[in-house]
């Protein structure tokens, strides 16, 4: 593939209540923002110590909502069709929370009752809000992993040289399996490549040439697939992102962005 001739930019923004966010929080998404909504649960969980709880929307809405605290809530919306529910649910029980949505139509609504919407927009949105996330999280905690994650994403060049040479191995053919630190990323794989993608769990075996993507951290949960693949005479390719597991799907997400794009500036 071209490699954008220009640097590319990503915007990051502050996102300031975040420093406020306790054990007690609870972090509500769909399908459509788990890499979101992933990155602030692993890295509270991970930098912060801090074990929020993590639900599915319609869980939150049908299953939880009547009778947990809705107090603290942080949900990644970006579907009109799940954001009016949930502000209504929020309306109706006196909730109080936060709605980080990229849908630009959102920025003409008001927050119901003590919900405050943060709306973002971009074709990069998902990726630039959870890049976003993880750098308010690794500013607040000072420890070693913290900074030397706030170091990368402070100097962006670093991600730059990292995706020139990564694209290089990068092919995505056959059937694309994920392993779990990256399953994340898969929705976004998806709209970009227009493809489906499978997790380890899932993949069923019919295909001739499979490519896993995995990181270092949970390289083993699928190379015993991928030897039992290679000795029914199928073609395995494996893609081992070494960076951060915080950083590995927000990253795979970039690249396969970057993979369906023509040489131009993003």
């Amino acid at each position: 593939m071209q490699f954008p001739k220009d640097r590319f930019s990503l915007n990051l923004f502050s996102i300031p209540f975040l420093s406020s966010i306790g054990s007690d929080f609870t972090i509500v998404y769909n399908r459509k923002s788990e890499l979101e909504a992933f990155t602030l649960y692993r890295s509270l969980s991970q930098l912060s110590e801090k074990v929020v709880r993590l639900v599915n929307l319609y869980d939150f809405l049908f299953s939880e909502k009547p009778y947990a605290d809705v107090n603290n809530v942080i949900a990644f919306l970006h579907d009109k069709n799940d954001v009016i529910p949930f502000l209504d649910s929020m309306w109706s029980l006196g909730g109080k929370g936060y709605l980080i949505t990229c849908n630009v139509d959102m920025k003409k609504e008001k927050g119901k009752g003590d919900v405050e919407i943060l709306s973002k927009e971009g074709e990069l949105c998902e990726i630039e809000t959870s890049l976003s996330l993880l750098k308010e999280i690794s500013s607040i905690n000072k420890n070693k992993r913290s900074e030397e994650i706030l170091k990368e994403l402070n100097s962006l060049n670093t991600l730059e040289e990292w995706l020139k040479e990564k694209v290089k191995e990068v092919e995505f053919n056959g059937l694309i399996v994920l392993s779990p630190l990256l399953l994340p990323a898969r929705n976004l794989m998806q709209k970009y490549l227009n493809t489906e993608i499978k997790s380890h769990e899932d993949f069923l075996g019919s295909s001739n040439t499979y490519t896993f993507i995995t990181t270092g951290a949970d390289v083993l949960t699928v190379r015993r697939m991928e030897f039992e693949l290679r000795a029914k005479g199928k073609n395995v390719r494996e893609i081992i992102f070494d960076v951060d597991p915080l950083l590995a799907p927000i990253y795979l997400s970039i690249l396969t962005y970057l993979f369906k794009q023509p040489a131009r500036v993003l």
